[in-house]
């Protein structure tokens, strides 16, 4: 039986060693073009698109279970997955894989599969649960103690990031989303099923009888005998939100071009931090109409937009500040700039293009506002102390 393997990576070679020997391997078809026509054990290593001269009987996917659904989609475009032969997983290199991405502070595969599993019943759950571990590794580089209290603003709909940080590492974690519905009825049912089943995945240390709590604006606090704690408001925007007892930590991602009021929202941030407190705030500059005309709402003037588009900062931005403007806001309401991440950046021929069109309040812009797309602010409320 001649058989095609498809990856060249590491399992290949587990793959090769324990087929069964009615199986005649013929070559190994890769994605990578930088091994084609290199060899693998006396293999060729082919391009798919070569698969079809080799004639097979069939095609096994000699990787890992995260590739499958990738290459199976390949072979589709192929015509080739009338080929595909099912083959057990190699346990073995799962078990190595699982280990690697966890020594990195990467969830496990299993609880991967699981959480894209449940997209559809909630598509930005596996989004939020990815940036808490970028927020976690970027609150080390600048913070060696652990958070004791975190606001998390503008969590959307899924909680994934909060919940998935009370396992990794503890302590109180608020979430604030003003917009739950986005404009429409907020099925807050649903949600709660979702919260309690995230629990169950994520093995939330909770003891069995604890129940989540009910307010009366339908928020809830969720409390264990640990003293780890997650509280969650729905249609509670931040300038309206009070708390007693300062954070250590806030944190948004991709909120503060929602903002309308940007001012009153830097301002209540800072308040609501500790002395000595952080916060972390990612901002997509670009038009949020067309990602790919990043600059277009520069066209249109300050006022007309607050018009046409203030009431609906939730979905769209709320205003139209760039990169400067927001240094400023920031060192105006008493923070200071630990440090300064651009992760985006403008096409410079774009640019070129679109600001002959701009509104006069944006004529005279520097050309690092142009360029900018988006940034990453680290920002500490000065110690009493200092």
């Amino acid at each position: 039986m001649d058989v095609i393997l498809f990856g060249a990576g590491e399992v290949c070679d587990s793959f090769i060693k324990k087929l069964p020997k009615r199986f005649s391997i013929l070559a190994i078809a890769d994605n990578n073009e930088s091994l084609h026509g290199k060899f693998k054990r006396e293999l060729p290593i082919i391009s798919p698109d070569e698969i079809h001269l080799y004639n097979p009987d069939f095609i096994i996917l000699s990787c890992l279970r995260k590739h499958h659904s990738d290459i199976f989609f390949h072979l589709v475009k192929l015509g080739l997955d009338d080929l595909y032969l099912p083959f057990p997983y190699d346990d073995e290199s799962e078990i190595i894989d699982q280990r690697r991405q966890e020594s990195k502070g990467i969830i496990g595969r299993y609880i991967y599969d699981e959480v894209m599993d449940s997209k559809s019943n909630n598509g930005s759950l596996f989004y939020h649960i990815s940036l808490g571990n970028k927020f976690e590794e970027c609150r080390r580089e600048f913070l060696s103690t652990p958070v004791n209290r975190f606001l998390h603003i503008g969590s959307g709909h899924s909680l994934g990031l909060e919940i998935y940080s009370l396992l990794r590492w503890g302590g109180e974690w608020t979430a604030i989303e003003p917009f739950p519905g986005l404009g429409g009825e907020y099925p807050f049912e649903q949600h709660c099923s979702m919260i309690e089943e995230l629990m169950k995945l994520f093995n939330v240390p909770c003891h069995i009888n604890d129940k989540i709590l009910f307010n009366t604006d339908a928020s809830f606090r969720l409390h264990d005998n640990n003293s780890a704690r997650l509280n969650y408001f729905q249609d509670k925007k931040l300038e309206d939100f009070n708390e007693d007892e300062k954070y250590d930590v806030c944190y948004s991602c991709a909120v503060m071009e929602h903002v309308v009021d940007i001012h009153s929202f830097v301002a209540k941030t800072f308040e609501l931090l500790a002395s000595g407190g952080f916060a972390f705030h990612w901002i997509d500059l670009r038009d949020h109409r067309d990602f790919s005309r990043p600059l277009d709402f520069l066209i249109i003037g300050k006022s007309e937009w607050r018009n046409h588009y203030g009431d609906a900062g939730h979905f769209l931005h709320g205003n139209q500040l760039r990169y400067s403007d927001y240094r400023q806001i920031f060192l105006q309401c008493g923070f200071r700039i630990v440090a300064e991440d651009i992760y985006m950046k403008n096409d410079r021929e774009y640019i070129q293009e679109v600001s002959a069109d701009f509104a006069d309040e944006y004529a005279s812009l520097e050309w690092e506002d142009l360029e900018v797309a988006g940034v990453l602010f680290v920002l500490e409320k000065p110690s009493h102390d200092s």
